[in-house]
C-alpha cells in the first residue's frame, strides 16, 4: 500500500494484523549514503511510547500534536547498498508491547574520484605526532558514540555555516600522491582567512580547541545524537560548554591544521553516522504543502 504525503513517502511497516499495523513516512523517497532521513511514525492504536533503533543505536523519537512520533537517521558516507531494517517497539498504558520493522533500499551513489600530488607531509604524518594522532581519534570516537542527549535543539532547521562555494563534496575520494584515501566525510567552503563562522543550528560547544588534522576545530552538540563539526579555523571564539544559538558567532575561516588553504570544513554526524550537511539542511527544512 503506498501513499504519497506533502513531504513524505508513506509505507507499511511489515504488518501483523490490521490492529498492529506500523506506517513510516521517510524523506526523501531515493536513499543513497550520506543521506538524512526524517521519520514520521504513525504507531498502531493505543500506543504511548515509540522507540526506534537504526544500526545498534537508539533513536531518540519526538510525539507531534498529530499523534506521529518524529525523528533523525543517517545514512553513513560508506554504508553498503541494499535492504536496511529499521526496528520499532510501541508500548501501551496495559497489555504486551507491538514490535514492527521498516525496510527500506539504500541505493548506490556514484562520486568522483580527485588524483591531488601535494608535499609528502600533507599525506604521511611524522611518527613523533603519532601518540597525539591516536589520542585525538580515540577522542572523538568516544564522542560520537556516547548515547544521544536527551534535548532536541535542532527543531528551528539548520543553515550553512558559512557563505561560500564546495571546493570539495561530500563523500569525494581522493587519491593523494598516489594513495587512496577514505570517501570525504564532510562539506569544503571555499572563503578568505577571517570570514565569520556561525552555528548551523543551536547547540552546546563540546570542543573548541586545536586538533592534529582539523587544526582550531569547534564541535557543537545539537542534541537528539546530532553533532557538527567547524574545522581549520583561524580564530576560536568560543568556549567550551558555551550554549550558542543558530547564527552565533563560533569563529574565523582559516587553514590550521594539516591544509593547502583557507577554507571551512563542516562535518556532521548524525548517531555516529557520517552525513552530507546539505542533506542536514534538506531535512529540517519545513515541509512545502502542495499547491
Amino acid at each position: 500500500m503506498l501513499a504519497l504525503a506533502a513531504a513524505a513517502l508513506l509505507l507499511p511497516a511489515s504488518p501483523r494484523g490490521a490492529a498492529d499495523d506500523w506506517h513510516v513516512g521517510v524523506r526523501p523517497g531515493l536513499i543513497q549514503p550520506g543521506d538524512v532521513l526524517k521519520l514520521d511514525i504513525r504507531p498502531p492504536d493505543g500506543i504511548t511510547m515509540v522507540t526506534a533503533r537504526w544500526s545498534d543505536r537508539d533513536v531518540p523519537l519526538v510525539r507531534q500534536a498529530d499523534g506521529t512520533w518524529r525523528g533523525l537517521f543517517g545514512i553513513d558516507v560508506e554504508m553498503t547498498p541494499g535492504p536496511k531494517v529499521l526496528a520499532l517497539r510501541g508500548t501501551r498504558s496495559a497489555g504486551p508491547a507491538v514490535e514492527g520493522t521498516h525496510t527500506f533500499d539504500v541505493a548506490p551513489k556514484a562520486v568522483r574520484t580527485r588524483r591531488i600530488r601535494v608535499n609528502p607531509k600533507f599525506v604521511n604524518p611524522p611518527k613523533s605526532a603519532w601518540p597525539r594522532i591516536q589520542e585525538e581519534t580515540e577522542l572523538l570516537n568516544a564522542l560520537f558514540r556516547r548515547p544521544a542527549s536527551a534535548e532536541r535543539l535542532w527543531a528551528l532547521g539548520a543553515v550553512r555555516p558559512v557563505e561560500g562555494v564546495a571546493v570539495s563534496g561530500f563523500g569525494v575520494r581522493s587519491v593523494l600522491n598516489g594513495q587512496p584515501r577514505g570517501p570525504h566525510n564532510g562539506l569544503d567552503l571555499a572563503a578568505v582567512t577571517g570570514t565569520p563562522v556561525y552555528a548551523p543550528t543551536p547547540g552546546v560547544v563540546v570542543y573548541a580547541r586545536p586538533f592534529y588534522y582539523s587544526g582550531n576545530t569547534v564541535i557543537l552538540d545539537h542534541g537528539h545524537g546530532l553533532f557538527s563539526t567547524m574545522a581549520h579555523l583561524s580564530v576560536i571564539d568560543v568556549k567550551e560548554g558555551a550554549p550558542v544559538g543558530q547564527g552565533d558567532l563560533l569563529g574565523k575561516v582559516g587553514a590550521t591544521g594539516r591544509v593547502t588553504g583557507p577554507h571551512l570544513h563542516w562535518a556532521v554526524r548524525l548517531h555516529g553516522d557520517r552525513v552530507d550537511p546539505l542533506k542536514l539542511i534538506e531535512a529540517l527544512a519545513p515541509a512545502v504543502s502542495p499547491r
